[in-house]
């Protein structure tokens, strides 16, 4: 094979890990929206269980504090999308835009351990903006802390919700389960375009070699 064949192969690889990122890059924006939109609705509805739930310390708290609860909770569901977009920054989340080792090349298991990096990060990052409300609610004394499990906070003081994420009931759960999929697939198209670039390349320096 001639350097100019080489070379042709080489900017069709190029051109497929191209369309890869720009793929990867149009689900951000739209994985803001659908989360913020999640968030706000499981929001919502832990509020109303928890005062359904747990009407004693609605009594103890009175109509001023409750008044106060409500503001609060107001402020919070006004600052999800900045709050979303924010979070959503997080490097560890978007890794079609980091650069890949050189040693990975032959390693078939990257892309899963890839893939994997990335869904841990979006399920603390998912996690962290549902604590936002948990925060709220253990301030008030809906939640005893060290007995409802429904919350834990991390080594750096980020109250977390830890049950598995609601679907039942929950109208843009299916949104964004699509959307960490696709990225999942991205992933994992980002990891063979970069491979399949590397060979090309590789192979062109062996014969410029001989």
């Amino acid at each position: 094979m001639t350097n100019p064949e080489y070379d042709r192969i080489i900017a069709q690889e190029q051109n497929v890990l191209a369309s890869v990122k720009e793929e990867g890059e149009k689900l951000v924006p739209e994985f803001k929206r659908v989360l913020t939109s999640y968030i706000r609705e499981l929001s919502i509805n832990l509020l109303k269980s928890y005062f359904k739930y747990k009407p004693e310390i609605a009594r103890i708290l009175g109509a001023d504090k409750l008044d106060e609860v409500k503001r609060e909770f107001t402020g919070i569901l006004d600052s999800l999308p900045e709050k979303t977009s924010q979070r959503l920054d997080n490097s560890q989340i978007w890794l079609h835009r980091i650069e890949i080792p050189e040693n990975t090349l032959a390693d078939m298991t990257y892309s899963y351990q890839f893939e994997k990096r990335s869904s841990k990060a979006m399920d603390d990052t998912i996690r962290g903006l549902i604590g936002l409300v948990g925060s709220m609610l253990i301030n008030y004394g809906f939640v005893e802390t060290g007995k409802d499990f429904t919350w834990k906070t991390t080594p750096g003081g980020i109250t977390q919700y830890a049950n598995d994420l609601p679907s039942r009931g929950m109208e843009h759960y299916r949104p964004l389960s699509i959307l960490m999929e696709k990225y999942k697939d991205i992933l994992i198209e980002y990891v063979y375009a970069v491979q399949n670039l590397r060979k090309a390349e590789q192979a062109k320096k062996s014969v410029e070699g001989d």
